[in-house]
């Protein structure tokens, strides 16, 4: 089970994943992090939550963009 910690952490690569990247689609992401899909779900929601993010859905998938 993912801990706040292991979330966080997981936000802040996210973060800096699409800082260096741009944005790029939900499958991108987790197959950038080779983690958990459940543990970048929880990352990028909780960096939506934050306002830092913009998730668009664009044909069948989801897109995520920093703000």
């Amino acid at each position: 089970m993912a801990t706040t910690e292991q979330v966080g952490v997981t936000a802040g690569k996210v973060w800096h994943i699409l800082n260096d990247s741009g944005p790029l689609t939900v499958a991108q992401l987790k197959k950038k992090l080779n983690g958990s899909g459940d543990l970048v779900g929880f990352a990028l929601g909780w960096l939506a939550r934050e306002d830092k993010v913009d998730i668009l859905l664009e044909k069948k998938s989801f897109k995520v963009a920093l703000k």
